[in-house]
């Protein structure tokens, strides 16, 4: 039976005042106060200086020094001379510089290197389109297959070796600014950077890519980063597990797998085509537990249409569905992550192990150096002269092409980015990434809603007006990115669900818990509203709530106050559960809708809403599935 209760009041904050406490400072991290409870806190994890040559090339001269300055809260200039200062300062950050095209932009922007002078580096520093295409078109693999891609002698000469050494100085040059900018307990600095290998399609004109940001949990690190020109995905899972050894430790997030063509979720096939092994999978299984679901690229989570999809799954969506026999710069059902959560409780079943149990988290991909600059109201672009004023992100500037090559007006459908959110003991590096690791996250759509999910078979009755909630959660089941095994007989799962505002934004909408299950080997999907606002109750027959009626006032883009809540709250028992199949649960926290950024810049600009954009969203929260399995390991 399905259970829906609104949480609120003394009751409410006095759990929450426990859980959300604010970070103590220390000089050190075993310093720092821990909680058991955990803490919530808000990073950045995908975020591009002007050592990514795809951000150099487009103006962006904000070092990873002034990255970091901002993340902490201090104010910086963007590329136009624009002054950009968070509202409030994140927790934690990690600069994730690409680690292909490190050397061959350190030789062709330091003075002395030896190809300094050469035409090519010229134009680097001139930011020569041209230039930048050549150097960019060896990371595609249309030189090649896609594990013998080749830096470009050009820059790097015959034997690479002038890139080799470059990428290790601006390697070493990313860990002194991580090492100048902590302060365990205040703001946390998380090594890492992008590997970015990309794969020309020989058939259908486009690109996929196959991206990961590489996050290590201390200081000790490699002494050069992994990168496309190494080899493919697996090969770097298997790299890092080699030379990344304790106390040197590190996982790996993918990305846009929107526009990955489906291979980041193949059935069977590796990134390169190559058939699955179970080494690799579980290799997989152990370095890769997220996946970044939301960034200024669109959604990764579902698409109406598109394979397993419902009616939330038309947040954002870059993508158009893929027309039969197409496979680039569209969407099919291997490119979500929705689809990949529930696929992967048959591949379990059959290999006895899961590629796909991922958790989820938010993040940006700016390549403007400014970490978390995710506010609807002050979008700034996110690459430099190509979108730095308003005209040019709507489109009505001539002339200037988009990240994608579709004009103008591709810029429009981008977005400010989210954010990860993680429970952590204290803020430290070692605590956020475990807290990444073991999958106690959560991803928004830029804003600072908090949410935390447990689930379990033993939870008092209506456990989520507890002062005791999240101390009993623990004790008696598991957090987001958790395991359930083996039912009690007669027994369903409950999941506890409690999210609060951030009260910069609008107020809560709903709490929606996603289930994935399989059912003789098919895959099935059904959405449930657990808690909604304003006197509704879901419908009996759909389990989902009619619109609570907040609106916005696009020509002033004032917001509905009197509608939506502070904080929301409910316990959930699945009233269709099989002990016999397994099942993944994950849980999306809806705001009230806002003026999505575009009709922010609009309004400012007395003009109409772009056409064919929506005007207004509703940011949201997804929370980390919590998987169920019949029999441990089988």
């Amino acid at each position: 039976m399905r259970k829906m209760k609104i949480f609120g009041g003394a009751v409410a904050l006095a759990i929450l005042g426990a859980a959300f406490s604010a970070p103590a400072v220390a000089q050190n991290a075993d310093a720092v106060p821990s909680n058991p409870l955990k803490n919530a806190y808000f990073g950045e994890l995908h975020i591009h200086t002007t050592l990514s040559l795809d951000s150099y090339i487009f103006g962006n001269r904000v070092d990873p020094d002034a990255a970091y300055r901002y993340a902490r809260g201090e104010q910086i200039t963007l590329y136009g001379n624009r002054a950009v200062k968070l509202t409030k300062p994140l927790d934690f950050a990690a600069i994730t510089d690409h680690a292909e095209f490190m050397g061959e932009q350190e030789v062709c922007t330091t003075p002395g290197n030896k190809l300094y002078d050469t035409p090519m580096c010229k134009g680097v520093r001139e930011m020569d389109q041209v230039q930048f295409t050549k150097i960019a078109d060896s990371n595609t693999g249309a030189n090649g297959p896609v594990n013998q891609r080749q830096h470009v002698p050009e820059l790097c000469g015959v034997d690479t070796a002038l890139c080799v050494e470059g990428s290790k100085t601006v390697w070493k040059r990313l860990q002194t600014a991580a090492a100048k900018y902590y302060e365990p307990g205040k703001f946390s600095t998380l090594l890492g950077y992008e590997f970015g290998p990309n794969v020309a399609n020989p058939v259908n004109a486009g690109m996929m890519m196959l991206h990961r940001n590489v996050i290590f949990r201390t200081a000790q690190v490699p002494d050069n980063p992994f990168s496309a020109y190494d080899g493919v995905g697996e090969q770097l899972h298997a790299w890092l597990e080699k030379t990344c050894v304790q106390p040197c430790r590190a996982l790996t997030i993918p990305h846009n797998s929107n526009s990955s063509a489906g291979q980041f979720f193949w059935l069977g096939k590796n990134s390169d085509g190559t058939p699955w092994t179970k080494e690799i999978l579980e290799r997989r299984a152990r370095v890769e537990p997220l996946v970044e679901i939301f960034q200024i690229k669109g959604s990764s989570e579902c698409q109406i249409g598109v394979g397993l999809a419902d009616e939330e799954c038309g947040f954002e969506v870059l993508n158009k569905p893929c027309p039969p026999g197409q496979n680039m710069g569209c969407s099919n059902a291997d490119s979500f992550v929705q689809e990949a959560v529930v696929r992967g409780l048959n591949v379990e079943k059959e290999w006895g192990v899961n590629p796909f149990k991922q958790g989820f988290i938010g993040s940006t991909d700016s390549h403007n150096g400014n970490p978390r600059a995710t506010e609807e109201s002050a979008f700034q672009g996110f690459l430099a002269v190509r979108d730095s004023t308003a005209q040019q992100r709507l489109g009505i500037k001539v002339g200037v092409a988009d990240h994608d090559g579709g004009g103008p007006s591709g810029f429009v459908r981008m977005n400010p980015g989210g954010l990860a959110g993680v429970w952590a003991e204290k803020n430290t590096r070692e605590a956020i990434w475990d807290a990444l690791a073991r999958k106690e996250t959560f991803g928004t759509s830029g804003t600072r809603l908090r949410l935390r999910v447990f689930g379990g078979f033993d939870f008092p009755k209506d456990l989520h007006k507890s002062a005791d909630l999240v101390k009993i959660g623990y004790e008696k089941g598991v957090p987001m990115g958790g395991d359930l095994v083996a039912a009690p007989r007669g027994k369903s799962p409950t999941l506890v669900v409690w999210a609060v505002r951030d009260p910069d934004s609008a107020p809560l909408q709903k709490i929606q818990i996603v289930k994935g299950w399989t059912d003789k080997g098919k895959e099935h999907l059904k959405t449930f509203d657990v808690v909604c606002t304003d006197g509704i109750t879901p419908d009996p027959k759909t389990g989902l709530c009619k619109d609570n009626g907040a609106g916005v006032d696009t020509a002033t883009c004032k917001i509905s106050n009197d509608k939506g809540a502070a904080e929301l709250a409910g316990s959930w028992t699945d009233p269709a559960f099989n002990a016999a199949e397994r099942a993944v649960y994950y849980v999306r926290v809806f705001e009230n809708p806002v003026c999505r950024w575009s009709t922010y810049e609009a309004v400012q600009l007395k003009l109409p809403p772009p056409a064919g954009i929506p005007a207004t969203i509703r940011e949201r929260a997804w929370g980390s599935p919590i998987w169920y399995t019949p029999t441990a390991g089988k």
